[in-house]
């Protein structure tokens, strides 16, 4: 099934301890806190976008006999609606790092809902104790790189996961994927699923001529890089760029060739963070005037200071 649907089915092949044979590397500590998750018992078990499960199989591995169980589920799942697409992008040498981004085209709460990163090499050919023979092992779980928190919950919104692994000199580099997805931990149910080979991930999305993990606007061609704040964000992705928000100009206001003006309403916005504590993405590294590490209400008398002497 996993050749014939290779666009919309997607798998992770873990392996128990009680039955993996002691010469073969397939059991990872990881299936445990798995196993628990779905109250995982007999096996052989499978469990279907984290909500359906089957127990058991037929005497020597002859899954072909209940291939039609498993294609029934297949066909009740497969038109399911999601609001979520997952696209993932990376670089991969010996050590291989990857960028994970869900974007949402509809509203949904993200209450529970949490990302998975998991690394999976697939066609192994072992030995199946179980059955007693040999057969070929799908994406056997490898390495299960992250679970993260998903903060975004509105249509047009996108959240980016980034992370490196280093591949193990006994997997084979060729068979290596990633696998992504986007499931709600209350539920268990599986909104959303990806997979890439590593191979074939877009080590320059972009095409500017930097790679992904060096770039500091992977999605926005900027092959000269400008970063005229160092905070490792390109210009034309970054707006926080202190083109505008230089060190004073708490309300990002510029005169009428662009320049930006600092003045008493800078002061009065600072004073409200003082009192309110809110403020603006932008404004957070500009606040401390002083430089002291510290932003309090000397950073006001500072900024009126600078603002009197520049009128002088």
């Amino acid at each position: 099934m996993l050749d014939q649907y290779p666009e919309t089915l997607v798998n992770i092949e873990w392996h128990s301890s009680s039955f993996t044979p002691g010469n073969i590397d397939f059991d990872i500590p990881e299936y445990s806190t798995r196993a628990a998750m779905y109250g995982v018992g007999g096996i052989p078990h499978t469990q279907w976008n984290g909500v359906q499960e089957t127990v058991g199989g037929y005497p020597n591995g002859n899954w072909e006999a209940i291939i039609g169980q498993f294609q029934s589920i297949y066909n009740s799942m497969v038109g399911n609606d999601t609001p979520y697409e997952i696209d993932i992008n990376g670089y991969a040498s010996s050590q291989v790092s990857y960028d994970v981004t869900v974007s949402m085209d509809a509203d949904m709460t993200n209450a529970n809902q949490k990302v998975d990163i998991f690394v999976v090499e697939d066609n192994i050919w072992s030995y199946w104790q179980g059955a007693g023979s040999y057969h070929n092992a799908r994406n056997v779980a490898r390495d299960w790189l992250a679970t993260e928190d998903l903060a975004i919950s509105m249509q047009g919104e996108s959240q980016t996961f980034s992370g490196t692994f280093d591949l193990s000199e006994d997997w084979n580099p060729d068979s290596i994927k990633i696998i992504a997805t986007v499931q709600n931990y209350s539920t268990k149910q599986i909104y959303q699923v990806k997979q890439v080979n590593i191979n074939d991930m877009d080590p320059d999305i972009d095409d500017d001529g930097i790679m992904n993990g060096d770039d500091n606007c992977v999605d926005i061609y900027n092959p000269n890089q400008e970063d005229i704040d160092n905070d490792q964000i390109g210009d034309l992705c970054d707006p926080c760029n202190n083109l505008v928000y230089v060190l004073g100009n708490m309300n990002g206001d510029t005169d009428l060739d662009g320049m930006p003006l600092i003045d008493l309403m800078d002061v009065l916005t600072l004073l409200d963070y003082l009192i309110t504590e809110e403020f603006y993405e932008c404004q957070g590294p500009i606040m401390n005037i002083n430089g002291d590490a510290h932003v309090n209400i000397v950073d006001a008398i500072t900024l009126v200071q600078l603002i009197m002497n520049s009128n002088d």
